[in-house]
This record gives C-alpha cells, structure tokens and sequence, in this order.
C-alpha cells in the first residue's frame, strides 16, 4: 500500500491485501487468508457502494471516509504485519487487540494476536530498550 495515500483514497482491495504474508511474520499463517470484502452502504440511497470508486453509483456521494472507518480493523491487521516485521511487537499488540475489537470476526487478526500473545513477541519492557533511560 502506498503511504502517500490518504486513508479516503485506500481502495478496499488494497486494505485486506497486504505485501507481507503471515507466514512471513508467525508461522500461522502460510497462504493468504480468505477475508471477504465488507458491504459498504450509502447512507443517503441505501445502494451498496463502489468498493473501487469508494463512491454511490447511484447519487455518487464520496463514501471514501465510511470505507475507511468498516475497514479500520483490517487496516490495523496490516499494519500490525508491517510492525512484527519490523520489530515493533508492542505496537503491533496494540494494533492487534484494537483489530479484534473493531472486528471480532476477524480471523487472521485473532489468530496472530493469540499467536504474538502467546510467543511473548511483544518485545523488550519499558526499560529494557537501549535508548530507554531508567525512570526514577
């Protein structure tokens, strides 16, 4: 996903697809799981939404912001992959658990939360981080 977009202009097939795999982080995953698109409603037609567009195709009102906020769990799955690859287990928890939350259903997030819960990738406590300075 490019990080220059903003959350508004992120097309739905771009939310769920991620460019690391899990296996690439926990040994869960292996293939990429089946996720099935959300049902994005326009508010004022009742017609379901573009997921491509992110507008109506009827009264083509701009739903770029109701995707981004169904979507929100899947969002923060993938930026959770992006953090355990990149080291950051405690802000990947946090990504993890709000995922879950958003979206209980959600099954690759409960899988590598329960995964990252239990193998303790978290990473290093308060304190233990070079750059961290002890608090008195």
């Amino acid at each position: 996903m490019n990080s220059n977009v903003t959350p508004s202009e992120v097309p739905p097939s771009e939310v769920y697809r991620s460019e690391l795999s899990p296996a690439d982080v926990h040994p869960i995953g292996g293939r990429a799981a089946d996720v099935p698109p959300i049902e994005v409603l326009c508010p004022q037609c009742a017609v379901p939404a573009d997921p491509q567009g992110l507008r109506c195709p009827s009264c083509r009102e701009d739903l770029g912001v109701l995707f981004r906020l169904r979507y929100a769990a899947r969002i923060d799955y993938n930026r959770a992959l992006a953090a355990l690859a990149a080291g950051d287990g405690a802000f990947a928890l946090g990504l993890l658990h709000r995922a879950v939350a958003a979206e209980p259903g959600l099954e690759p997030a409960r899988d590598l939360l329960e995964w990252v819960s239990a193998s303790g990738s978290a990473g290093p406590e308060p304190g233990e981080r070079e750059d961290d300075t002890p608090s008195e």
